[in-house]
């Protein structure tokens, strides 16, 4: 995907042409004008292959550089490649990023420019990976800074502290978590060009068909409500978490500028449990809207298409 600094030099580089273009036109129609009547300067205009390409400048340039805009500054395209956000977002799906939700950036420093609204605990957000910043990763905001987060491998429950002071464990932030149910989600295992892969379906699948049934139940926080996922023949690699200073593992704080980040699909996403914090300063904006969505598993176009899938996310 295009960069928010080669896209500015993009738009910069196409509003310089058809500047330039603008005023060559002024200078030629002045000239021409001076010398011939107005029927024989269309006519030589008509025919030229030069005016022809500077035509279409004029006329495309415009609508050109507004879109490049709206993709600079308000809204991204991104398309989801993983399972790790399921169910509340799918493999397969399209989805707009809101790049405004927090503020205005500069495109080139990453800095704001005006400041709208701090990201929220339950926020879908899309941001650079740490590790490697040409990444995209989309998750779920659980911390945000002063956060104490607590996260139970066993249950694959969380705990949060805000505003937490290393001498005490206050003001414990109530997540209401519902019972476990069977998911209608299937995590299929398979051979494909000699190697094993796994998807997801919610398909009726063959006794022959190696597949595990997931768990699902429902986890409240921030006066949001959305679905987890559980695998419950899987666990927590807690040898891999990533280790803050002195805390206990499965234990986390979360700097200030900082953000604590899962996937909904707790068993099956590389999120801040494994690699640490995302700064706001990574923050591409906020996922509001799956515009798209295809299930590359299924065969034939018509069931590709999900377009139960559309609509406003939360």
């Amino acid at each position: 995907m295009i960069n928010n600094k080669l896209l500015f030099a993009i738009i910069i580089t196409i509003f310089f042409i058809w500047t330039l273009n603008y005023i060559l036109i002024r200078l030629n129609r002045k000239s021409l004008k001076n010398k011939i009547e107005i029927n024989s300067y269309n006519k030589i205009v008509n025919k030229s292959m030069t005016n022809y390409i500077s035509r279409f400048i004029s006329s495309t340039f415009p609508t050109l550089i507004v879109l490049l805009l709206i993709r600079l500054i308000l809204l991204e395209p991104f398309k989801i490649l993983s399972g790790s956000m399921m169910p509340s977002l799918l493999q397969g799906d399209f989805i707009f990023v809101e790049k405004i939700s927090y503020g205005i950036k500069n495109p080139v420093s990453n800095n704001y420019f005006i400041k709208f609204n701090k990201p929220n605990r339950g926020d879908l957000i899309v941001f650079n990976y740490p590790n490697d910043k040409s990444t995209k990763y989309v998750k779920r905001i659980i911390g945000i800074p002063g956060d104490k987060i607590i996260y139970n491998y066993i249950n694959k429950e969380i705990s949060i502290y805000p505003n937490y002071s290393n001498k005490l464990l206050n003001n414990k932030i109530v997540i209401k978590y519902s019972d476990l149910i069977f998911s209608g989600f299937k995590q299929v295992f398979c051979f494909k060009n000699n190697q094993i892969i796994n998807y997801y379906t919610t398909n009726k699948l063959n006794k022959q068909e190696h597949y595990i049934k997931l768990l699902e139940k429902k986890e409240s926080l921030s006066k949001l409500s959305y679905n987890i996922l559980i695998n419950p023949e899987q666990y927590d690699q807690i040898d891999y978490y990533f280790k803050q200073n002195k805390n206990n593992i499965s234990e986390w704080t979360v700097p200030s500028n900082n953000y604590f980040v899962m996937g909904d699909n707790r068993d099956n996403s590389f999120d801040s449990r494994y690699w640490g914090f995302v700064s706001e300063k990574d923050i591409i904006g906020k996922a509001v809207f799956v515009w798209f969505s295809l299930n590359e598993y299924n065969h034939g176009i018509f069931n590709k298409i999900r377009l139960d899938r559309l609509g406003i996310l939360k």
